[in-house]
């Protein structure tokens, strides 16, 4: 039999969301604790088959299978709200799987049918953020992000075909890029002059990525022309990105 797609294949997501938390301000309310854990299910949830083309498909809905998602973990809050330094620590330890069977019984779905990280699973998201006021035109800032890396599928051989070597791959979002982390640091200059004027204005100095952290967008795998070798090519969008603004606000 000929699988035919029907006209409401497609189905609308239907989410259920449960959490729970705790939430107190402590010493006159100078600082603030937030901790919360939450379940989350995601009903037809939709993702691509193994190997599906989608430039200029015209049937898109052959290619594509509904599956349902799941996530929980537990988010953590530290804040300091008053002071010449102020900021927050935050940080999420979480967990997102899809299952995703076939169509029909004899089709296998997505990694058989079983459970496996969705493209946003990220089980680590840590973030620093602190401000400090020097004076009344000087505020430093700075800001530090770490993330687990991206689910990927890497390959995990190779076979030969008529003298072209073709890579096979494992089950989908077993492997993860490298952690993602960078630290942007900013100075804000407020001119005196502004301070007594309808409209103000200020300065913005800021590095992004001070230390030229080389995060992964993708990685890719291709032969080494010189040795034959398989080689690993990772792909850097932003190095150190130092920038200047001026802002006005009336």
């Amino acid at each position: 039999d000929v699988w035919m797609p029907s006209d409401n294949y497609i189905k609308p997501q239907i989410a259920d969301q449960v959490a729970i938390g705790y939430f107190n301000n402590f010493k006159e309310d100078a600082y603030t604790i937030e901790v919360e854990s939450f379940y989350k299910t995601i009903k037809n949830r939709m993702d691509y088959i193994d190997g599906a083309d989608l430039i200029a498909n015209e049937a898109i809905e052959q290619v594509i299978l509904n599956g349902e998602m799941r996530s929980y973990g537990l988010e953590f809050m530290l804040r300091k709200n008053t002071g010449n330094l102020s900021g927050w620590i935050a940080y999420t330890l979480s967990k997102s799987q899809q299952k995703t069977p076939g169509r029909t019984s004899d089709e296998i779905g997505i990694n058989n049918g079983e459970w496996y990280r969705s493209a946003y699973d990220k089980t680590h998201n840590l973030a620093v953020t602190g401000s400090y006021k020097l004076n009344e035109k000087w505020n430093f800032g700075a800001n530090f992000t770490l993330q687990t890396g991206q689910p990927v599928t890497y390959p995990n051989g190779q076979y030969t075909y008529q003298g072209i070597t073709v890579p096979s791959y494992g089950t989908r979002n077993k492997n993860s890029l490298p952690t993602y982390h960078h630290l942007d640091v900013s100075a804000t200059l407020t001119p005196k002059s502004s301070q007594t004027k309808k409209w103000k204005g200020e300065w913005v100095f800021s590095v992004y990525n001070i230390y030229g952290r080389k995060n992964a967008a993708s990685i890719s795998f291709r032969e080494n022309a010189e040795t034959g070798n398989n080689a690993a090519v990772r792909l850097s969008l932003f190095g150190i990105v130092p920038s200047v603004s001026y802002n006005f606000k009336f």
